[in-house]
């Protein structure tokens, strides 16, 4: 993997966009997340008043254990997704077109050959991973060549002048790799992010028959703090060698390259939680970079992994809309939150802007200013 930099973000510029947070015409703290959003925008682009964002959107597609006993399906419904997509008709496109974002759509690794479908960008390293029960998800040299392709769609978006990109994802079967990426690196139990069912094995049963497989790998870590750096890079290539899959392994690159970039990104799923997770891991300021949108919490598989992935982030989602669609909608639609931290900061006037009164109690007292004391 090629080497990158991460800077921290740039903190004078985030003092200078609270001071004038905190002296809008509105009650102190008052807009909560929306304050805080735009106060890391300021720290990322390292601009006090950020402005008329550039958004995109980017969405990976790859199927998963393929070779496994749980393809039935065998890439047909990744393809009418994708066809979806080369026809402009998804919802995900909708809610883009309203920000001016362009959408990107890579098939990595579909079962289903795509080639004929003209606007999706063909980047094709394997139609689809292996079930690491038979093999690693992916050889080392798939790994290196998802991995720079994700390090050169950051290079390109950016060359593009965008700086906010929300990721999501197509493909079958991603479930069982976005568990074990996930209680690999946050620690958690296989059977407290599996979800109980009525028919067939317990939750213990289910647990044991994936340690059955993945164990022989010895991707686990006891301690990932007490890793040195250079350890803790390796261990996290090698659980993607295994299990983490084209897409995860992909948008981990991509998710560091946005950051060295001092790009934005915003997850939504699974899928682009796990790889948050692998990107947060390699390095720690990517956290500063990221941002969550909406709740996925179908309760089939998602609820309990996509929970753990916020808890272990220490985010919360800011979207409830009880989705049941990925295709990167969660993601896009998390835009319109950043959009609308924009317009709070740039459209909504100071006290002294508006000639009013500030708090004469409370927080904000002696923190806003107005006409009579502005000095």
């Amino acid at each position: 993997m090629r080497t990158f930099k991460i800077e921290p973000l740039h903190v004078p510029s985030m003092e200078a966009c609270r001071l004038r947070i905190d002296n809008l015409t509105k009650p102190i703290y008052s807009l909560a997340t929306l304050e805080t959003i735009a106060e890391r925008f300021a720290g990322i682009l390292r601009n006090p008043k950020p402005n008329h964002l550039r958004y995109g959107v980017l969405v990976v597609a790859a199927d998963h254990l393929v070779d496994g006993p749980q393809n039935t399906e065998h890439g047909s419904e990744s393809y009418d997704a994708i066809e979806r997509f080369n026809e402009g008709t998804t919802a995900t496109q909708g809610a883009a077109a309203k920000l001016n974002a362009v959408v990107h759509v890579v098939n990595l690794g579909l079962e289903q050959d795509t080639a004929d479908l003209a606007n999706i960008e063909q980047q094709v390293i394997r139609k689809g991973s292996h079930f690491f029960g038979v093999e690693p998800a992916i050889s080392r040299e798939e790994l290196e060549r998802a991995l720079e392709l994700g390090f050169t769609y950051a290079d390109r978006l950016h060359a593009d002048g965008l700086q906010v990109v929300a990721i999501g994802n197509v493909g079958e079967r991603a479930f069982l790799d976005s568990l074990v990426t996930t209680a690999t690196i946050t620690g958690c139990a296989y059977e407290d992010i599996l979800v109980h069912n009525e028919y067939g094995p317990t939750v213990e049963q289910r647990a044991a028959h994936i340690h059955s497989f993945v164990d022989r790998f010895n991707i686990a870590v006891d301690d990932w703090s007490a890793l040195t750096e250079s350890e803790r890079y390796d261990a996290v290539l090698n659980l993607l060698h295994v299990a983490g899959g084209l897409d995860i392994a992909f948008l981990t690159a991509f998710i560091l390259g946005a950051a060295s970039h001092r790009m934005a990104v915003v997850f939504d799923n699974v899928v682009t939680g796990a790889a948050i997770l692998a990107a947060v891991t390699i390095d720690p300021l990517v956290k500063d970079y990221v941002f969550p949108s909406a709740v996925y919490d179908e309760p089939i598989h998602d609820e309990p992994i996509h929970k753990e992935q916020c808890r272990f982030l220490g985010v919360k989602p800011y979207l409830h809309y009880n989705l049941l669609i990925d295709e990167a909608l969660g993601s896009t639609m998390g835009l319109s939150i950043i959009d609308a931290s924009m317009h709070m900061l740039n459209d909504m006037k100071t006290f002294i802007e508006a000639e009013v009164s500030v708090a004469e109690d409370g927080a904000g007292k002696g923190r806003q200013k107005d006409k009579n004391n502005s000095v």
